[in-house]
């Protein structure tokens, strides 16, 4: 749903931006950075937009790196909430399980978005 992270001071970071373009972020150890994932753009409607973010190696610095998934159970349905989709406005996405998106994200590449799969066509 989120990625919180934190530099310890080392540069490295990089968000991707609509275009493909990859821009570094400055590190600043007194601010944590939140990026917005699949599970929240999907039940924001696309109000919260997920980031695809990477770690450049620095030769000359280290950096710690903690990572901890966790997950719906497969079975657990994802769609917009309710209350965020106005009457003016139609979902974009269809209602699938979390089981359903790992199988997809596991099938295409990181580089490719993994809600494709997912996503309602104009007037569906």
């Amino acid at each position: 749903m989120i990625s919180v992270l934190r530099s310890n001071n080392t540069s490295g970071l990089q968000i991707c931006l609509r275009d493909g373009t990859w821009v570094s972020i400055p590190p600043d150890q007194t601010s944590f950075f939140i990026n917005v994932g699949d599970s929240l753009q999907v039940m924001t409607n696309g109000s919260f937009r997920s980031v695809k973010h990477r770690v450049l190696s620095d030769t000359a610095m280290s950096r710690v790196s903690m990572i901890c998934f966790g997950g719906a159970p497969l079975t657990e349905k994802l769609a917009p909430l309710p209350s965020l989709v106005s009457k003016e406005e139609d979902s974009l996405y269809k209602e699938f399980t979390w089981g359903e998106y790992k199988k997809a994200a596991y099938k295409l590449r990181l580089a490719d978005n993994r809600l494709t799969p997912f996503e309602k066509s104009a007037g569906q």
